[in-house]
């Protein structure tokens, strides 16, 4: 037998049939292998089998929902590929190692030497060798992805929600950590109101995240973010009667959080996110010596958006 390189192995396959050769009294041998492809495995196999005299070889690699079992016989002119779909864990392993078995059944290979049986009175019963216990199945992503997102934000202050778009770059460093870039604005301007008039505002952010996904399957995962970043937020002053207004700018700190579901199909993501944080310091409008405005304590995003591996 010849199992794949780490980056292209399947050692729960490999275990499942190295359980069931042993279980039918064969000889075996496992050898690491130096292939990176499925074309190449099978001709290192086809090539090990003959110099090495064995009377077969099998190899088995995982490739997304389906597993491959490779058959070299020695003599023989190609080698057999055998496919089964894995839709059901530890029963499609199982599955693919009898179907393999069953193609060796023909095949005249060498049985191991019964081990001569012990004195009558110290006599134990067999012990039966099980497979150790399957870890479960690695299914995280590639290490690069990039999110495009859309939502509203919410903000103590404004008295409308304010139209949210959002690019980022995930880069997962090692695996569950990693960090989160974005930048994020306003397409459309939000509404504040007071006592003293309102304000149309609109914003331009920066921000980064430290990121941790303590949960992740092959099609589901959930990821929780840590950051800041600054943000520049552009106010248009309409005062009501009495007053005077003044329109201005603003550039604050934001500290946030991050909590995000995602979906996961094939190389696309979708996913919902919720921002929580506040602007540090708080965005004040004053009314002559007066404060009738305090925006961002707190501040809170909430988007949907997609997403792609790289």
């Amino acid at each position: 037998m010849l199992e794949a390189p780490s980056e292209a192995g399947w050692k729960q396959g490999v275990q499942a049939l190295v359980a069931e050769l042993l279980t039918t009294g064969y000889e075996l041998s496992v050898r690491a292998a130096g292939a990176s492809s499925l074309e190449q495995l099978e001709q290192e196999l086809q090539l090990q089998v003959t110099d090495s005299g064995a009377s077969a070889g099998v190899s088995v690699v995982r490739d997304g929902g389906s597993a491959t079992a490779v058959l070299c016989r020695n003599g023989a002119s190609s080698c057999e590929r055998l496919q089964v779909t894995m839709s059901d864990g530890e029963l499609s392993r199982s599955r693919l190692a009898l179907a393999v078995v069953q193609r060796l059944r023909p095949i005249d290979l060498p049985t191991a030497p019964e081990p001569p049986p012990p004195p009558p009175p110290k006599r134990l019963p067999p012990r039966v060798e099980r497979p150790s216990a399957i870890e479960p199945e690695p299914t995280g992503g590639r290490p690069l992805r990039t999110w495009l997102g859309g939502g509203v934000v919410l903000s103590s202050g404004a008295s409308t929600p304010i139209a949210w778009l959002s690019v980022s770059l995930g880069v997962m460093l090692a695996e569950p950590w990693g960090i989160e870039l974005g930048l994020a604005g306003s397409p459309l301007r939000g509404r504040a109101e007071s006592s003293a008039g309102s304000l149309s505002l609109s914003g331009l952010q920066a921000n980064a995240f430290a990121t941790f996904e303590p949960f992740s399957r092959r099609n589901w995962g959930f990821g929780l973010g840590l950051g800041g970043g600054a943000l520049r937020l552009y106010e248009t002053a309409s005062p009501a009667p009495g007053f005077d207004g003044f329109s201005g700018n603003a550039t604050v700190g934001v500290v946030t959080a991050r909590a995000r579901l995602f979906r996961r199909i094939g190389q696309l993501y979708w996913g919902l996110s919720i921002d929580p944080g506040m602007l540090v310091p708080a965005v004040k409008v004053e009314a002559g010596t007066q404060t009738v405005l305090r925006i961002g304590r707190p501040w809170l995003a909430l988007q949907t958006s997609l997403g792609i591996e790289l």
